[in-house]
């Protein structure tokens, strides 16, 4: 007679040492949309003008209570590090059957697996509470401000409301507490009250802001979360979202292609690390590009990238193995790249940024600023200290903004294009395109005007050797090549970088 394995004890309500805990939507105002995330449901809703974002997840019997609760048990005695586990929900499946067999609970397991395998997934790999905003791929940024508050979202489709409440509510510092420490440990890093704060990033690339206690956060732990698209946006995506023109990206481009120094602008989350991303994009796929950042946001298609991400100590007093951004592009000047890109500077790694300028890479990087002059005052003080001479290796600006449109949508914009003009040993700035708010329109919009206008294009022209006709032709060229890519639903980020190599590739076999 083969031996049959005991069935599991269920346990009851009071026994159950693992409880999952469905989030329940209190529909208020009007739904402006449902959709799905996983098994959970999102109402985006507007209550009396103030925007809500309710989740409801799928209920649990009590039975269903107890084979999560026995399941979750198995699993926390058998799990394997996270970390080890590169596809976390095939893991999760084998598990639940291997479990259900161990314990002799496949017919019950059987008939509620989708709801098992969701539960165990958000609470053993995923994001608890945050879960589905996290999945949610028209979520922007999340945020947690205290225990005792709602979580806070960003949506993409509806950010006339700017923050959308949540029905997530922690209830108690100690919960935000071991969720926030959760969290740092999975993205490689630990909060304490000795080092009550961490910026770090997920295993997905979004990046996230903890603090824990009330030790520099009053009443107590915060969080913040950014999260990037799983697929960087392509600047066919930012022309279709009309944040700038095809002869805006055709000039950025020519411009980056013969390694000008192109610095982003503007105040946070206008975009100014997507608009870097993107023109990164349609660089030479041929060249080598060697990008330096705190945190790593930047994705670009190039087999030859070289990555580089600075390391910091946890103790203040102990900074002796930190490696800052100005070490780092120190270094990869050493890794002799076509291009070097700071993803945002803060300190004097500009100086060095500039210096490699000079020696003739194409530089390009963010910073925080109201503009472009704003950005040069700030370049020239402490702890920048660039001197005003340095200043012309600038190209140009690319000043972003967040701006309301007149229906109430928020939307970004390239504000303008400033560039960087030496005269008489000092630099002027010149706006070579500008943003009508009015009517939402960018001037100007044809070749012939801006290759008159532009001092950096006339640089090109003495590279190239091209005529004025011959520069008014390439950038018309580009534009078409651009509004063809985007008419052709060549959107994604891996079709737009193929359509890419595809327009080098071409001119290659020109002999162009």
């Amino acid at each position: 007679m083969p031996f049959l394995k005991p069935k599991a004890k269920m346990p009851s309500a009071k026994e159950l040492r693992f409880k999952a805990e469905p989030l329940v939507a209190a529909i208020q105002g009007e739904v402006l949309e449902k959709y799905s995330v996983e098994q959970a449901a999102v109402f985006i809703a507007d209550n009396e003008g103030r925007g809500l974002y309710l989740v409801s997840e799928p209920d649990l019997t009590l039975e269903e209570q107890g084979l999560y609760s026995l399941l979750m048990e198995s699993l926390y005695y058998s799990l394997k590090p996270v970390a080890k586990i590169e596809d976390p929900m095939k893991y999760v499946e084998s598990f639940l059957w291997d479990s259900a067999e161990d314990l002799g609970i496949v017919e019950p397991v059987q008939r509620c697996f989708g709801k098992l395998k969701y539960y165990i997934a958000r609470d053993a790999f995923g994001y608890g509470p945050l879960h589905v905003m996290m999945m949610d791929p028209d979520v922007e940024e999340i945020s947690v401000t205290s225990y005792a508050t709602p979580v806070n979202v960003i949506h993409r489709k509806y950010s006339q409301y700017d923050w959308l409440e949540s029905n997530v509510v922690f209830g108690s510092e100690d919960a935000l507490r071991t969720y926030i420490q959760r969290l740092a440990q999975r993205t490689g890093k630990s909060v304490t009250v000795a080092t009550p704060f961490a910026d770090s990033m997920s295993r997905e690339g979004h990046r996230v802001a903890v603090t824990f206690a009330d030790e520099v956060t009053l009443p107590g732990s915060t969080l913040a979360i950014r999260k990037f698209p799983e697929a960087p946006f392509s600047m066919a995506h930012l022309l279709r979202f009309e944040t700038l023109t095809p002869l805006m990206a055709s000039y950025l481009w020519l411009i980056a292609e013969y390694k000008g120094f192109i610095m982003t602008v503007g105040p946070m989350g206008t975009g100014k690390t997507t608009m870097l991303n993107c023109i990164l994009t349609m660089i030479d796929p041929v060249a080598k590009i060697a990008t330096i950042e705190d945190v790593p946001e930047l994705r670009i298609p190039h087999k030859s990238w070289q990555r580089f991400k600075s390391r910091y100590s946890y103790s203040i007093t102990e900074t002796r193995f930190d490696i800052d951004l100005l070490d780092l592009v120190k270094l990869a000047l050493r890794y002799r790249p076509d291009y070097i890109v700071v993803g945002e500077v803060r300190g004097e790694e500009i100086r060095a940024l500039v210096q490699a300028a000079a020696l003739g890479h194409g530089c390009l990087n963010s910073i925080h600023g109201e503009g472009p002059e704003a950005a040069i005052i700030r370049m020239k003080s402490p702890p920048m200290d660039v001197p005003e001479g340095n200043l012309m290796l600038i190209w140009c600006f690319v000043l972003l903004g967040r701006v309301r449109m007149l229906d109430g949508k928020a939307v970004r914009r390239v504000l303008e294009v400033t560039e960087v003009v030496p005269r008489d040993g000092r630099i002027e700035l010149k706006r070579v395109f500008t943003w009508n708010a009015r009517d939402d329109s960018f001037t100007p919009n044809e070749a012939g005007s801006l290759v008159k206008s532009s001092f950096r294009l006339g640089s090109i022209k003495r590279i190239t050797g091209w005529t004025d006709d011959e520069l008014v032709e390439e950038l018309e060229r580009r534009c078409e090549y651009l509004v063809k890519t985007v008419e052709e639903g060549k959107m994604d980020y891996p079709d737009f970088a193929e359509a890419v190599r595809q327009f080098y590739a071409s001119r290659r076999r020109r002999g162009a």
